[in-house]
């Protein structure tokens, strides 16, 4: 609690001090006062309530006029989002089961997580396999882009192949607008850049200049391991040998001071993630807001219920007898 206008409270010493140096007696001279006890007046201290309730209403009517006020004072925080273009390949090697059950599916749930706890970021889908597409714009509706991503398959894009530029640029063009105080893209793949007419090389030099950086992630074990179906029905696993080019993953993310993470199973993948959102961290800036609420309304009630209980007492109700 605090008084607006403190200096008031020093006014109420005086009234104080008025008040006893003016309970001289006052009153007629009478050579008897007979005449006023024949008609039922008697000496009495009731006198004294009248101008005792006088006094307590100006008391009263001084602190309303100091304005007393209660305060509230409220944290809260400003949030900064971060702007995510996660980049998705969807390409027939993610069918592996190197992962259990296979490689996009680990890849699906991981980021799912991963989106789970970024409430605050506006975060774009783009997928990709010989060719890439935006299938979710930066959003801040997670409902929305976690339903989509649970529905893409390896069918989600017609066309076979890895194109990591085509997707780079696509997650450029979600993000080049974007006034975010950061920008960044998680480019999860498991293959070798073997499609698409831009140069992943190039396009990376441009996110660097763009200011956007790139975490890749390279999925998979040394064995690529996909089921496929004979002629009676039966379902064998082919392996076979390389996988993706982690010279190349290294270089994007170096050029545009990103990290390169290696997932060789889906615990490794879900620390990738997790060392990803511990290091893209989202700004909060706190402040304070003091809110302060008048009190002086029921001391203004209480000052004019006792003054004017205060004069009819003193005036008109009981009389002084000198």
């Amino acid at each position: 609690m605090r008084f607006a206008n403190g200096w008031i409270l020093l006014l109420i010493p005086a009234v104080l001090y008025l008040f006893w140096a003016t309970r001289k007696k006052r009153g007629l001279a009478f050579s008897s006062i007979r005449l006023l006890q024949r008609t039922g007046r008697t000496a009495s201290i009731k006198h004294k309530i009248g101008k005792a309730l006088v006094l307590c209403g100006v008391i009263l009517a001084a602190i309303a006029l100091a304005r007393p006020q209660s305060t509230e004072i409220t944290d809260f925080g400003q949030q900064q989002g971060i702007d995510i273009a996660m980049l998705l390949d969807v390409s027939g090697s993610m069918q592996s089961v190197d992962f259990e059950p296979n490689r996009l599916e680990v890849a699906r749930k991981t980021m799912d997580n991963f989106i789970a706890e970024r409430v605050s970021d506006r975060i774009s889908l783009v997928i990709f396999a010989g060719s890439a597409y935006t299938r979710i714009p930066l959003t801040l509706d997670h409902a929305v882009l976690r339903t989509s991503l649970a529905e893409v398959s390896i069918a989600s894009v017609g066309q076979d192949g890895t194109a990591i530029g085509m997707a780079i640029s696509v997650g450029l063009n979600r993000l080049k607008k974007s006034d975010a105080v950061s920008r960044v893209m998680i480019l999860a793949t498991d293959g070798d850049n073997n499609a698409g007419a831009i140069d992943p090389v190039t396009a990376s030099n441009l996110a660097r200049d763009l200011g956007i950086r790139i975490y890749t992630i390279g999925i998979g074990s040394d064995n690529l391991i996909l089921p496929s179906q004979n002629i009676f029905g039966q379902t064998q696993y082919l392996q076979y040998e390389g996988g993706f080019d982690e010279a190349l993953l290294k270089r994007i993310a170096e050029t545009t001071g990103g990290q390169y993470f290696r997932a060789m199973d889906a615990e490794g993948l879900e620390r990738v993630f997790a060392t990803i959102n511990a290091l893209e961290k989202t700004e909060f800036s706190e402040d304070h807001y003091r809110e302060y609420h008048e009190l002086a309304y029921p001391f203004i009630m209480a000052a004019l219920l006792l003054l004017t209980a205060g004069v009819i007492l003193d005036k008109y109700h009981y009389v002084q007898i000198p």
